[in-house]
């Protein structure tokens, strides 16, 4: 079918005529129509919209990380449960420690309703939230981080446990060693809070130790612990810290180094001392055997128990003990020596045999004085 030109052209037109009057009437209308029409308004973006939307934004979960008291001190009730004592090195006077740190502090950022959050305890990420970065001054090494877990309550109280498994330096009294009773010490202090942001306090409930049996050691046992909180400032910036010492009373069983090693010493003394029944004319080479021999056991005891502590600038009482020994081996060897050069001399021996009989009974009384 064949098309006529100009009839295509004017429809063409036409139809752009219609489209222009249709526009322009939909644009007057909109201008005229009244305040309460049903058009809705282009919608309107102000400050007070803004604020709004504001206010129902969560908190910045970085902001968590400051201080839940910005104009006082955070109060942290800390305790600290034994689990396991490890090896005691006496020669470097160190510890091996096991154990639960438990912490306790009031964040009402971290307060939250129940029913939304379907719990009554809430789980928070460590490295999103406050917390006191405890740390342990007196740990041999760097100690690092295990397992750390922080959970709140409805009202804000947070609960921080921490497991800890270190080495520890404590200072050591060996003077009455064997006998001796020690107070090893676990310190913390906060790593960045000073006391104008952070304050310890005890907590009994969250103190102890366990009664297990791999708990204590064979060599020593324990008989009580004790936590004091105090004051201690550091030098470098002169700010003053807030310290937890957790401190194990410790007792050393001391049947060990009894059997081992003051029995054994004690008859070999007693064996010495029997060379004053011989006699001093015939048997002279024995009694200088026995008492350079009673000297040489002595001195390998001592090597013996002084390789198990550190060097010490003071005497123990099993160090007293042992030289005590050498005394009395050294005093029965002149004592023989000197009855064997009167006797040569056949000067008075009547009165040189009575000496040597009194010498059978000093020598033990003198020993047990000492």
């Amino acid at each position: 079918m064949n098309r006529n030109p100009l009839a295509v052209v004017l429809l063409s037109f036409l139809g752009l005529a219609l489209t222009f009057i249709i526009s322009s009437y939909s644009d007057v209308a909109a201008q005229k129509a009244p305040r309460n029409s049903s058009v809705p308004a282009p919608p309107q973006t102000t400050t007070e919209t803004v604020t709004r939307l504001r206010a129902k934004v969560p908190e910045a979960k970085a902001s968590l990380k400051s201080s839940p008291n910005p104009d006082k001190p955070t109060e942290v009730a800390v305790g600290f449960y034994l689990t396991n004592l490890g090896r005691i090195n006496q020669s470097d006077e160190t510890f091996d420690v096991s154990g639960y740190l438990s912490a306790n502090w009031q964040d009402e950022r971290l307060a939250f309703d129940p029913k939304v959050v379907g719990d009554t305890e809430k789980r928070e990420n460590p490295e999103k939230v406050w917390e006191p970065a405890l740390t342990i001054v007196n740990a041999q090494s760097a100690p690092k981080k295990t397992a750390v877990s922080i959970t709140a309550k409805p009202d804000g109280n947070v609960n921080y446990l921490e497991l800890v498994n270190t080495t520890v330096s404590s200072d050591l009294n060996l003077r009455n060693f064997p006998f001796d009773s020690q107070k090893a010490q676990v310190v913390w202090e906060s790593l960045f809070f000073d006391d104008r942001s952070l304050v310890f306090h005890n907590d009994p409930k969250l103190t102890g130790y366990s009664k297990d049996s791999f708990v204590s050691l064979s060599e020593w046992q324990i008989i009580d612990v004790n936590t004091t909180v105090t004051p201690q400032k550091f030098a470098p910036n002169g700010k003053k810290y807030s310290r937890y010492t957790f401190e194990l009373k410790l007792k050393r069983n001391y049947q060990f180094y009894l059997f081992k090693v003051f029995i054994p010493l004690l008859l070999i003394t007693l064996l010495s001392w029997a060379t004053f029944w011989m006699d001093s004319n015939a048997a002279f080479s024995t009694q200088m055997s026995v008492g350079m021999t009673s000297t040489l056991t002595a001195i390998t005891f001592n090597f013996t128990v002084a390789n198990a502590l550190p060097r010490l600038s003071y005497l123990t009482l099993l160090d007293a003990y042992i030289f005590i020994c050498y005394i009395f081996f050294f005093l029965s060897i002149v004592a023989n020596v000197t009855v064997h050069l009167l006797l040569q001399d056949n000067k008075k021996p009547d009165l040189i045999y009575e000496n040597i009989r009194r010498l059978r009974w000093i020598f033990p009384l003198a020993f047990v004085v000492l």
